[in-house]
């Protein structure tokens, strides 16, 4: 098992459950964190190997989730007809190109975003084939291709957070500082002022990014209280921190 920490200004993981909209997971599911394994370590096929699929993770959001949105309008150049207008720009036909370059017959609506801001995780990993690897690059800074979160205008920094041990613990009422299983949900201890959310995101996905396998997960804005539950107990930094892995 290995950790580390990744921040950023701004952030985005999509839930591709969405379409009119683009709504941002509150943490980075597991294929984004596969995808930022393999920047640091500089593996383009990542998607072809297996070892960047069989790994489990764990997520602790280490500053309270803050979001925002906003709507954006697209001009066409993400419709069928957006090369037309290209091409009637540099002939310099005004006559086709007068009205703009929004379709009447077919415009163009608002697209809602949702954006993190000033996010910083502590993410950890286990049973990951090339663990000797990465921990050699977390504790260097070296990452082989640019890390970004969800977006590539949105650039990460990292830093490599040694554990001084851990083992799992079980039927034991307990403190989750990351997200539980669904599994969990009838175990938790519901408590005010705490806001439960059910995730659903991609475990695996092939190379041509179509999804394998689904995890759900529960999530909260506050460590989650369950009873009789299992965890992995880490000490980090003389600090015990509880979390499950998916």
């Amino acid at each position: 098992m290995f950790a580390f920490e990744i921040w950023g200004k701004f952030a985005s993981f999509k839930d591709p459950f969405t379409i009119s909209q683009n709504i941002s997971f509150p943490i980075p599911p597991k294929t984004a964190i596969a995808g930022l394994m393999a920047s640091i370590l500089g593996v383009e096929e990542y998607l072809k190997d297996n070892n960047f699929k069989s790994f489990k993770y764990s997520i602790i959001p280490l500053k309270p989730i803050r979001k925002r949105s906003f709507s954006q309008n697209y001009i066409n150049d993400y419709t069928k007809k957006s090369q037309t207008h290209l091409n009637n720009l540099k002939k310099r036909d005004f006559q086709k190109i007068s009205q703009g370059f929004r379709d009447k017959k077919d415009p163009q609506k608002p697209i809602n975003r949702e954006l993190l801001l000033d996010i910083k995780y502590l993410v950890a990993i286990r049973d990951f084939k090339y663990q000797n690897e990465i921990v050699e690059n977390l504790k260097n800074r070296i990452s082989r291709f640019p890390i970004y979160l969800g977006n590539s205008e949105f650039g990460a920094n990292f830093k490599y957070i040694e554990i001084l041990e851990w083992k799992d613990i079980e039927d034991i009422s307990i403190t989750i500082d990351s997200f539980i299983l669904k599994e969990d949900s009838k175990k938790i201890e519901f408590q005010n002022g705490v806001r439960y959310s059910q995730i659903s995101f991609a475990l695996n996905i092939n190379e041509n990014r179509t999804p394998l396998e689904f995890g759900n997960i529960i999530f909260a804005n506050r460590p989650i209280k369950i009873k009789n539950g299992s965890a992995t107990k880490i000490n980090i930094n003389g600090k015990t921190i509880y979390c499950r892995f998916i």
